[in-house]
């Protein structure tokens, strides 16, 4: 039996270039596809296209003999304006669908993302995925108008999966639990032996990359998956000082806990310049140097907690749910590349 072959798009992000290595490693046929030139880290038998979904290229090509597609591609917040959002996401999957050969797919999987729940609603704790939606931000509703684009496609007779993950890390990551990462180490890096952090805890979310790859290609197989939606999250959610304290923990300092931590705090320029000095004795600034220090940490959102259960239901089982190790990890991983130093 010929092995399954998957078509990724959105290769050139942090979920997508890891989920092509996962999938290489575990015996699938990949073509991959992103909008900037092929990154060095994709592996050698992937094959790679640099393509824009939302431009006027012919997209016809990018599916054949592919039995799966998985399909990642999309603009975030933090790097692009409400218009670019609209128009990766939605216009690029309106486009990469139509492109895609009647009856040919065996399973599509689009990553989607829990900000379609919106923050300013109070949703039922836990949030189940059959909840009405109520999206706060430009993202959140760029994300929810793909979602509908791709159940459209269901309704026609494609099968598709649609994924929701909370916040991801791991190595490689450059936003997020990464930039208060970040932060950490510039303070380490200045001198600092401790780190204020706000006294009012906030509750966290997150979700490994291994566990999130691993989802991503189980509800490719899955029996009952089609036509569902899932969220993906490991289920114990810490607090901002719990974060905050493994952090510093791994890194060697501590953490003070002030109702003004910013007072405490180095300016905004004065991590700059660190951050620049530590360029400047060899780090590598792949990750997010954020305005607002440990901007991650201070995130609440009312709808925090989400229900597994249809996950759960499938079979799948979260295997990184080892806070403290996985942290640890990354945090080695991310000096090994010399991304903190």
């Amino acid at each position: 039996m010929a092995p399954p072959s998957a078509l990724v798009t959105g290769a050139t992000g942090f979920i997508g270039g890891r989920l092509v290595a996962h999938l290489v490693d575990h015996g699938w046929t990949v073509r991959a596809c992103g909008r900037r030139p092929r990154p060095d880290s994709l592996p050698a038998p992937a094959e790679y296209q640099a393509v824009d979904l939302a431009g006027g290229e012919d997209l016809a090509g990018l599916f054949g003999g592919v039995t799966h597609l998985f399909h990642l591609a999309g603009a975030s917040s933090s790097t692009s304006d409400q218009a670019e959002m609209d128009r990766s996401n939605v216009v690029g999957t309106e486009r990469l669908l139509a492109a895609a050969p009647p009856g040919q797919l065996e399973r599509m999987v689009h990553m989607s993302s829990t900000s379609v729940y919106g923050e300013e609603e109070q949703l039922p704790s836990p949030v189940s995925e059959d909840v009405e939606v109520h999206p706060s931000r430009g993202y959140g509703k760029a994300k929810w108008r793909t979602e509908q684009v791709v159940q459209e496609a269901g309704r026609a007779g494609l099968p598709v999966v649609v994924l929701r993950p909370v916040s991801v890390y791991g190595p490689g990551n450059v936003k997020l639990l990464a930039s208060a990462i970040l932060d950490v180490a510039i303070e380490r890096f200045s001198g600092a032996r401790e780190v204020p952090v706000p006294a009012q805890p906030v509750e966290q979310r997150l979700v490994h990359i291994d566990d999130l790859l691993r989802a991503t290609v189980h509800v490719a197989r899955a029996e009952g998956a089609v036509s569902r939606t899932f969220n993906v999250v490991d289920e114990r959610y810490p607090s901002s000082h719990e974060i905050a304290r493994l952090l510093a923990g791994h890194l060697d300092v501590d953490v003070t806990l002030a109702d003004d931590a910013d007072a405490m705090a180095p300016s905004y320029e004065a991590r700059q310049a660190v951050h620049a000095a530590m360029v400047s004795e060899g780090l590598a600034p792949h990750i997010l140097l954020t305005r607002e220090r440990f901007r991650f940490l201070r995130k609440s959102n009312r709808n925090n907690r989400l229900s597994t259960d249809a996950l759960r239901a499938t079979g799948f089982r979260f295997e990184r749910t080892d806070l403290d190790a996985s942290i640890g990890d990354t945090i080695d991983w991310y000096r090994g590349q010399r991304w903190i130093l």
